[in-house]
């Protein structure tokens, strides 16, 4: 079998895993089945040479002929008692190739997940390297009542609910607080964030963005080889527009799994927004294909493929399977869609629809600003390309979505600005650019006087000692502040003629001469005049806090030169220093 687009791995074989029947007698536990067997898939599709189809039945037209393999099995659980017997079957003539019955205690539940999946790889393959079926599985788990919470978390978390989120994130803190060390759990906290941030919480957007980040970054530390750890903090960073490093994570959850059907669809959608089109649809291609029944969500994931590849009609097919509360602006992209298929009063109903959808979920207990929908569908949907955030927002607006005077547009580009402290990092990000520095106490200046603009704060209060009232001699007397004062006020004019007459060169060494003098000057007195007295307290406290700043912002322009030459000429650092720009970007602190 030669490799093509929907099959990179050629000639692997291909292994339907069909649900395990639960003969549990205490009932009720259908995702801890569930959760098994997807497991089992999880670790089967690690190896290039099976293609792993996850099915409820491996004799539907969809799969029948090009299955080599069938792993069916049950599992019983009563008290701490664990049953699993296992068949892995030949498709063709329905030849048993390997059983297995697995008598345990619980807490052996995964040496029984690795036997099997080894078995299995061990049937089918024999050449598979022998050191990658020894790390199949990486299971930084200390208990089972873990994995059990985990499991329970993700069969909660697909109601797709608010509620659902927050009973999903009680049962991830719990995993937490039995092993902290546990990246699922991570991910699971991420996801119950992410949906509120992305999809339901629009006055909370903050606080939830910077959840979502914090945990799948922590997951992703605890475990670089773990694909959903890639996936979902690159998901984070697409939503953050930090367009960079998400593709980064995204293309090594491809690298390192590219058979977890769950995972390609999100993966499509995510390639789709970052303007990959094609290999987006050859992605959601290959999901379907690895899973031919797969859940009804796929289709909300198919649907953002469409959209970015302009094929409307197929927008309308994938939106149209997926379940009504997947995405709160599934309608929105329906309304553009037959706007440009010539359907506008379709169209009209469907902007109907989409507002519905906002009232109840994004803003629920008020009634929407007017134009807010449209900001928030322009502010959600991180395209890379801004062309295509507008011709979704002008698409809405043609639909006949209602947005109030014309004259007040929309932005459909929304900047992200970020300086703040994430573990033990600190995370900048500016004007498209993006940045982790080690700590540093210049940087926890710099994010107290970024949460002040235009107020002046006394270096001892950044510093964290008491001023004293003792008087002393000022360093600089009354005339020589009058010259310094003069200079300045000249520097400055000469700025504005040569900005005026597009003198840019000589305005550099006006501006080069006007900073030096600034921080000749706090070394003297404060800002607005205020005498700084030599050997009081303040002046070790002005000392340490101007060195500590100016040295921060100079390792940011090192990393970031536009936040580090905003910083330059927005921070005055002396007795008092303060933030003071020309305009204030919308800082995330």
């Amino acid at each position: 079998m030669a490799p093509s687009p929907d099959n990179p791995s050629g000639g692997a074989a291909a292994v339907a895993v069909v649900p395990f029947e639960d003969l549990s007698d205490e009932g009720g536990q259908p995702w801890f089945a569930r959760g098994f067997v997807d497991d089992i898939v999880a670790d089967l599709s690690r190896f290039a040479n099976l293609d792993v189809v996850s099915t409820l039945d491996p004799t539907t037209s969809d799969v029948e002929g090009r299955i080599d393999y069938v792993l069916t099995g049950t599992l019983r659980r009563g008290g701490r008692a664990l049953r699993v017997t296992v068949q892995l079957v030949a498709a063709e003539d329905r030849r048993v190739i390997w059983a297995g019955r697995y008598d345990r205690e619980d807490a052996e539940l995964f040496e029984v997940q690795d036997d099997i999946t080894a078995r299995v790889v061990g049937a089918v393959s024999s050449g598979i390297d022998a050191s990658l079926l020894a790390a199949a599985r990486r299971k930084p788990i200390t208990a089972l009542e873990v994995y059990d919470t985990w499991l329970r978390g993700m069969d909660v978390l697909r109601r797709g609910t608010l509620e659902a989120d927050r009973e999903a994130r009680r049962l991830f803190e719990r995993a937490v607080g039995v092993d902290p060390h546990f990246s699922r759990a991570h991910l699971g906290l991420s996801l119950t964030y992410f949906n509120e941030w992305s999809c339901q919480l629009w006055h909370a957007w903050d606080e939830n963005e910077k959840r979502a980040f914090e945990h799948a970054e922590r997951a992703n530390r605890l475990d670089e080889d773990d694909h959903l750890s890639h996936l979902v903090l690159g998901r984070v960073l697409l939503f953050r527009r930090e367009f960079g490093p998400a593709e980064a994570h995204l293309d090594r959850a491809l690298a390192l799994n590219s058979n977890d059907a769950d995972a390609l669809v999100q993966l499509a959608m995510s390639f789709a927004l970052l303007g990959r089109t094609q290999e987006a649809r050859t992605l959601y291609r290959r999901a379907h294909r690895l899973s031919p029944n797969p859940p009804l969500y796929y289709h909300a994931f198919g649907g953002i493929v469409a959209f970015a590849a302009t094929a409307y009609d197929d927008v309308l097919h994938e939106f149209g399977r997926a379940p009504a509360g997947a995405m709160v602006d599934m309608p929105a992209h329906c309304a553009v869609a037959r706007v440009e298929l010539g359907d506008p009063t379709g169209a009209r109903s469907e902007v109907e629809a989409f507002l519905r959808n906002f009232s109840e979920k994004i803003t629920p207990g008020r009634p929407p600003e007017r134009g807010e929908a449209l900001r928030w569908l322009a502010h959600v949907n991180p395209y890379r390309d801004p062309a295509n955030v507008a011709r979704l927002v002008e698409g809405v607006r043609r639909a006949g979505l209602d947005v109030g005077a014309r004259s007040a547009p929309i932005e459909v580009t929304p900047t992200y600005s970020a300086f703040r402290k994430v573990g033990s990092l600190w995370e900048l990000s500016y004007q498209g650019e993006n940045a982790h520095l080690p700590n540093a106490k210049g940087l926890a200046d710099l994010a107290r006087l970024l949460a002040r603009p235009d107020q002046e704060i006394h270096c001892t209060e950044l510093m964290g000692v008491e001023s004293s009232p003792a008087a002393a001699p000022e360093a600089v007397d009354r005339q020589a502040r009058d010259e310094y004062r003069r200079r300045i006020a000249d520097l400055q004019a000469v700025i504005d003629e040569c900005e005026t007459a597009g003198d840019a060169g000589r305005a550099l060494a006006a501006r080069e001469e006007l900073e030096a003098l600034r921080d000749h000057i706090t070394a003297a007195f404060g800002l607005g005049g205020r005498a700084r007295r030599p050997g009081a307290p303040e002046e070790k406290a002005r000392s340490a806090v101007t060195q500590r700043i100016r040295a921060s912002i100079r390792r940011i322009e090192e990393n970031l030169p536009a936040l580090g030459r905003h910083l330059a000429v927005s921070v005055r650092t002396g007795a008092f220093c303060s933030y003071a720009p020309e305009t204030t970007p919308d800082w995330h602190l």
